[in-house]
Formats: structure tokens, sequence, C-alpha cells
């Protein structure tokens, strides 16, 4: 974990929703502390403010954005008693003379809004089974989720392997940093961090009575009892695909072949050689996608098996070293650089721990 404080990804949909109350409406300083606030007094109404004075109005926006994310959160708690409990707390995030202040009203109201959203979470201890997590990225496998394949739950169609070198971004860090070490994931539905086991439209899990160990240890409602999470042995492709014999022996050829080291160092010489030696990236391109073919036609193997049994296509993580592959009429294909526009937009698309 890192050591500076980060706002956990999971509060992202809560977060990021749309604001009842927006930095420059309302002076913040109705927060500073010794304020004595009476909820239980106040009209709610959002749409009748004459008469009302700017501190009733400010609380009515402060009650309207927690009953917003408690109604996220998925709590029954009323917004009053939420405020009530922390309203201390959010006195003491709120500056006593303007004049002091180094904090933006973004950066206020984001402290503010964060201790109401922390606040909600803990109202509902338990798993209410409303999907925030599964659409935050699927989980990783553990060395004890061996046992899903072994009952059927898990099948190679339905996970996908990071190597060691690949990209992957943390939930829980919030960082995308290469992998030191091989993990497998379940997949994500295409263009999204949804886990394919999520039914979007009953928000349900579909194996959740058999779901992964990382899925069980998760607490979105409670971001601190998540970590160590990512200290749990990771389950590799080793112990499910080395008693295959032979399609084990190819796999560890590709890997050989088309690991990042190999691949960054070819890059290297190509860089090196001013493009003289662009032959051995496509080379290993090549081998890449013939693998995938020869597995295909001798094992029977269908394509989306090839994720997990090889990883991702080359063709698909080249870019993070800023090339590009295009593929030519004649069949072959063609390795560019990719401008700076691209390779932004390719960068953002990591996979997720």
């Amino acid at each position: 974990m890192h050591s500076r404080t980060r706002r956990n990804s999971y509060f992202s949909l809560v977060l990021s929703g749309p604001r009842l109350f927006t930095p420059g409406y309302l002076s913040y300083y109705h927060l500073r502390p010794g304020l004595d606030f009476q909820f239980d007094t106040m009209r709610q109404s959002m749409d009748k403010y004459e008469g009302r004075t700017e501190e009733d109005i400010f609380i009515s926006e402060l009650l309207g954005e927690a009953r917003e994310i408690l109604q996220k959160v998925g709590s029954p708690t009323p917004p009053r008693i939420l405020l009530e409990g922390i309203i201390k707390e959010l006195q003491a995030l709120g500056p006593e003379d303007a004049r002091e202040e180094d904090r933006s009203e973004e950066e206020i109201w984001s402290q503010i809004r964060g201790r109401i959203v922390r606040a909600a979470y803990a109202t509902r201890p338990y798993c209410i089974r409303c999907g925030t997590c599964c659409a935050s990225g699927s989980p990783t496998l553990v060395d004890k989720d061996i046992e899903l394949f072994f009952k059927g739950v898990l099948t190679p169609e339905r996970v996908e392997t990071l190597r060691k070198g690949d990209m992957a971004y943390s939930n829980i860090t919030e960082d995308a940093a290469p992998l030191e070490d091989e993990a497998v994931k379940i997949k994500e539905k295409p263009n999204t961090k949804t886990c394919v086991f999520l039914d979007e439209k009953e928000r349900a899990c579909l194996i959740y009575e058999f779901r992964p160990v990382q899925c069980r240890r998760q607490e979105c409602w409670n971001p601190d009892n998540s970590q160590g999470i990512e200290d749990l042995p990771k389950l590799t492709r080793r112990p499910l695909l080395e008693p295959t014999g032979v399609l084990w022996e190819i796999i560890q050829r590709h890997e050989e072949r088309c690991s990042h080291d190999e691949l960054r160092r070819v890059i290297a010489r190509l860089a090196g050689t001013k493009g003289q030696t662009v032959d051995q990236v496509l080379d290993m391109l090549r081998f890449d996608e013939h693998v995938r073919e020869f597995a295909a036609e001798h094992f029977k193997l269908t394509p989306d098996s090839f994720d997990f049994l090889f990883g991702r296509p080359i063709r698909q993580t080249i870019h993070i070293y800023g090339l590009a592959v295009k593929d030519q009429p004649d069949g072959t294909f063609l390795l560019t650089t990719t401008d700076e526009e691209m390779r932004s937009a390719k960068t953002r698309d990591h996979q997720s721990l």
C-alpha cells in the first residue's frame, strides 16, 4: 500500500456523481466549528428558497447530497441521522477563517463528500449485492481459487492471464504499473471494467455462491478491511496447465520467445539500430500469432481460451512501447509508431487487478 492517502476507487461511482451542491454556490464556511445545525427543523425542499437564510439553504443542500449518496450506497439510513453522526467531523473539515485557508473550494468539498461517503458505507456492513465492485474490475484469482476450476465454475474461456510485465491497474492503490509476477483473473466485458459474471440487468453475480476469494474479502463499504488482498498468493497457470504435458511445454516456449523482458530487449535494439532490426520484432509478432493458430489446430482449443493460455496478444500490448501493428491487404502486417494521442488513449486501457 502507498503511504499517502488515496480516495478508494470503490467510492468513484458516488464521488463522481451529479452534485446537488457545487463549489461556489454557497460558502463552505457555514461548516465552521461551533455552528449549531438544526437538521430536524429544516425544510428539505430543494426548489423553494424564499425567506430562507443562506445557512438554511446550505444545510438543505448538504442533506440532499447525503440523501443522494445513501441511495447510491443502498442504505436505508435517513440523511439527517447520517449527518448528525458525523457533523463534528464535517465541521472540522471546514475552515475557521477564509484568510488562513489554503485549500480550494473543490478540495474542501471533496473532503466533505468523501467523509459522507465513508459514513454512508458504514451504515451497511455487509454485501447487498449492488454490483458496484463487479463493475469496477473483475477479481484476480488467488491460489485457493483453483478449486473453482475443479468444480467447473471457472473455465479457460472465462479467465485470462496477465503476464509478467503487462500493465495492470489496481483498484486498491489506484495505480497502473507493470506486473512483477504473473496473475490470472476473470475476464471483463469488452471495453469496460465489468466482470463477465455480472448480470447487469439484474445487478446480480452469476456465481455469487462460488465467487472467488477476492470478491469475498473485498468490502466496498469498508475499504480498510480490504487491505491485504493484494498480498494473497496469486494463482498462476502452472498448477492448472503443467499436467497437460505437451501443451504446457508450448506455453513455456511461447513465454521464452514472447516475454515482455525479451520484447523490451528487441525494441531497445530496434531503437539502437535505427529500425534495421525491425524483423526481430516482426518475428516475435508472427510467433505469437502462430502459436495460437497451432494450439487451435492441434489441441482443438477455442480462441476464447487463448488469453488464458498465452496471455493477451503482443499486437494488443505493444502500444505501451509506443508501437502499433497495422494489418496489410496481403495478409501481412506493418509495424509503426503510435502518435501521442493514440498512445495516451491506449495506455488508459489497462487490465485491472
